[in-house]
């Protein structure tokens, strides 16, 4: 099975029989254990794990993020080290939908916690609200499209996650087997410790609750250091000058964003290369979810992107990050206003397109068809498409020195009603003007 296993311990933790269990029933799976550094008890045990990385100053949110970092596998099962998996076989994990999170039901060890457990199943299969220890099992590019566990949570960072994967209209499958988990907490204390679990679950399903997204929108970028990034440009203008422009360029996109993202119905996803991941985080962090772009072609990329987010959400929304002159109004318009057509696209000057919104499934198979990065981009895709329109205004996207040139002036030409960080690239394109002028 092309599968990682993620398993978080804690620094206390020192029951191992699930690594044993798994690898008995599991042999072609990725053990992965994530432990808190400070655990004596798995640096002198002997595991048979594939990955065991020790973190500093873990946490079970942490722990399992990196795990889904540290997989080399397309599907991720998160479990919990006090999990008991003798009635789950291989065979229960097989033919899972790529678009979905599936869970199993719920037994305690402990057979007078049977009603405990009853009402778990009970919350579970009516509201479709399971916990980590009933374990979280999905495909890792739906993993980083919803955005992983929250890691400024000391707990609750899978309900916050369940909620998350609700707001995105992203469909809970539960597999009809249960997984036996510890019935240590309720020992001697069944009712309070029952009462005090239901209060701690409704009051985190009304902090945790959030509203529908309706549009995701996916935004495309690149190291700004890269020498990928803006690599023609690099043929006449210095690297520090173009690192600097990209990181510009990277602060006026996420100005929009923080605007945009006011709204709560938008499910932002960054969408770039692993490598540059890690440098991105630093100077562009408002995105919630990612898209890893495993060496695809632009147009195969945009695809993919869509695909996943109107099977989900339903409306998919992409954006360039190397529009200076591109207004927030102007993206705010086209991502709340009703569509007239299925597809609504911002046009470049090169026969492109810096922006598009879409509800029309049919723009999954176009985007894979165009030919990227040639005069011909929305030619084809307005032969393909039915329903498409397309905004008066042509944009300027920054790829040689002369759309630099047009960009200055368009900048210069409307300062006043530019945004503060509009401003701050047009000041820095004023103190360098020699070099591309």
């Amino acid at each position: 099975m092309d599968l990682s296993i993620i398993i978080p311990v804690e620094r206390r933790e020192n029951d191992f029989k699930l690594i044993k269990q798994l690898r008995e029933k599991f042999k072609d799976c990725e053990i992965i254990i994530v432990s808190d550094e400070t655990n004596e008890f798995i640096k002198s045990a002997k595991l048979q794990a594939d990955q065991l990385y020790l973190l500093k100053n873990s946490s079970r949110a942490r722990a399992l993020n990196k795990g889904a970092s540290l997989s080399n596998c397309k599907n991720l099962w998160f479990l919990h080290l006090d999990s008991n998996i003798e009635h789950i076989q291989q065979s229960d994990l097989m033919g899972l939908d790529e678009f979905s999170v599936s869970t199993f039901l719920l037994e305690f060890d402990q057979v007078n916690c049977w009603w405990i457990a009853a009402g778990a199943n009970f919350r579970t299969e009516t509201f479709g609200i399971p916990f980590g220890d009933q374990s979280f099992l999905m495909s890792k590019k739906l993993f980083n499209f919803i955005g992983g566990f929250d890691e400024s949570l000391p707990e609750g960072e899978d309900h916050e996650f369940i909620w998350r994967i609700k707001s995105l209209n992203i469909k809970l499958n539960v597999i009809n087997k249960k997984i036996i988990t510890s019935a240590i907490k309720y020992k001697n204390i069944k009712i309070y410790q029952s009462l005090k679990t239901l209060c701690k679950t409704l009051l985190q399903a009304i902090k945790f609750y959030q509203v529908r997204k309706t549009i995701v929108l996916g935004i495309f970028l690149k190291d700004p250091q890269s020498r990928e990034s803006k690599s023609r440009l690099r043929e006449t203008l210095n690297d520090k000058f173009v690192n600097e422009l990209n990181k510009n360029f990277i602060n006026v996109t996420n100005g929009n964003l923080k605007i945009l993202q006011r709204r709560k119905d938008i499910h932002c996803i960054k969408v770039c290369k692993e490598v540059d991941e890690e440098k991105l985080n630093s100077s562009s962090n408002i995105c919630k979810g990612k898209f890893i772009n495993q060496d695809q072609g632009l147009s195969l990329i945009m695809s993919e992107v869509s695909k996943l987010s109107l099977k989900t959400v339903g409306k998919v929304a992409l954006l360039g990050s190397d529009i200076p002159t591109l207004k927030v109004e102007e993206l705010n318009e086209a991502l709340f206003k009703s569509l007239d057509k299925s597809s609504h696209f911002f046009s470049t000057k090169d026969g492109g397109f810096c922006f598009m919104i879409s509800n029309d499934e049919k723009v999954v198979e176009c985007l894979s068809k165009v030919k990227s990065s040639t005069a011909s981009v929305m030619e084809n895709l307005t032969e393909c498409l039915n329903n498409i329109e397309i905004t008066k205004k042509v944009f300027t996207d920054v790829d040689v020195i002369l759309d630099l040139r047009k960009v200055y002036e368009e900048l210069k030409s409307s300062e006043v009603n530019l945004s503060f960080e509009q401003k701050a690239l047009l000041n820095f394109l004023k103190a360098n003007e020699k070099i591309f002028t």
